[in-house]
């Protein structure tokens, strides 16, 4: 589980395409908002934070948190600025809690770390739970021996011990078991049975994950090609239905040797394909032109009619991703069946822009 890779752009992905991200987003800025409060709400409590420094240090922490807030109900945020955001949280939440004039409110609320941690572990890699699980341990540990020192009720200290320890561990790692079943799961599920390809929903939430990743990158542009496959009904016809799936898994495989490891490539339906990848151009002629190739030397006598399409990741107009993704394929689709109708066995480009991700 350790080298389980960050999840932030699947899931973000997997919530978008079931309609689910702006409802979520809105929940985590209440939930943010909320816990940004509780420490502004302690300065009028006798358990709170009692000195001048401590009370500055509970209203720095209380901003972060309502900038925060404010920032992920404005709009989703990328995995680095939920890393960072992450990473301040901790230390807040941590600075908080050691301002607090009573001990043993101070160490109940290091139940905070456990929520935070559930989160963490929803969206980010092991390592960041770590790092939330490794500084809630050092606050639980200096809190219950100041709790001990000022009451020396053990019993007390170990009931509390129970309750936070418990959270801490038990949320965050019950998540990340969970979520790394759940990937497994999906992954396995949305896989074309013969190519081995991405289907349909996979595709569209890997090329998510593509631009999530890519899209701050200057200079950087998301191409789709669309690949159709010239006189493949002759070849069911002439050789059968299992020649015919054979070429498939050839084409299929011919696809992953020639693209990069970035690319996403799917099979969206009978003999149609489509590939996402990265580009530093506009116009991905070369690497269409290579999959065109591929495709006309393999011993199927068969060809491929490509039509590619491309948007800019980092500048201009804001759209909605899954939305960049449809307009990319369907300009992608218009550019093949302009290379089908020229007489198959080459690549077509269409210029008109697109808007970049939002």
């Amino acid at each position: 589980m350790a080298k389980q890779p960050d999840q932030f752009d699947w899931i973000s992905a997997y919530l978008d395409g079931h309609g689910l991200l702006k409802p979520w987003r809105r929940i985590t800025a209440v939930f943010i908002a909320a816990f940004a409060m509780q420490p502004l709400i302690m300065l009028f409590s006798s358990a709170g934070p009692a000195h001048p420094v401590t009370r500055t240090v509970t209203i720095v922490a209380s901003t972060f948190g309502a900038i925060g807030a404010g920032l992920r109900m404005k709009r989703w945020p990328t995995r680095r600025v939920s890393g960072i955001w992450t990473l301040i949280s901790i230390v807040a939440i941590a600075a908080a809690l050691f301002t607090l004039s009573n001990p043993y409110v101070a160490l109940m609320g290091c139940v905070t770390f456990a929520l935070l941690g559930g989160y963490v572990a929803y969206f980010h890699s092991v390592s960041y739970v770590l790092v939330n699980f490794a500084v809630a341990a050092t606050c639980v540990v200096v809190l219950s021996y100041r709790v001990l020192e000022a009451t020396g009720d053990v019993a007390l200290v170990a009931g509390s011990l129970i309750v936070v320890v418990g959270l801490n561990i038990g949320m965050p790692w019950g998540m990340q078991s969970l979520v790394h079943t759940l990937r497994s799961d999906l992954r396995s599920s949305d896989v074309d049975p013969l190519t081995g390809l991405h289907n349909r929903r996979s595709f569209y939430n890997s090329a998510y994950e593509l631009i999530r990743v890519h899209r701050g990158t200057p200079g950087t542009y998301l191409a789709i090609a669309v690949i159709d496959l010239d006189d493949f009904k002759r070849l069911n016809d002439t050789h059968g239905h299992a020649a015919g799936d054979q070429a498939l898994v050839a084409v299929a495989a011919a696809l992953q040797e020639s693209c990069r490891a970035t690319a996403v490539i799917g099979r969206s339906g009978g003999e149609e394909f489509v590939v996402a990848d990265v580009e530093t151009t506009p116009n991905p002629a070369a690497t269409a032109e290579r999959l065109c190739n591929a495709i006309a030397v393999m011993p199927f006598q068969i060809t491929a009619s490509i039509g590619t399409s491309s948007a800019l990741l980092s500048t201009g107009r804001a759209a909605p991703v899954m939305q960049l993704i449809d307009d990319l394929i369907r300009n992608s689709d218009a550019a093949m069946y302009q290379a089908k109708r020229a007489g198959g066995n080459q690549v077509r480009h269409h210029a008109r822009a697109v808007p970049p991700p939002a």
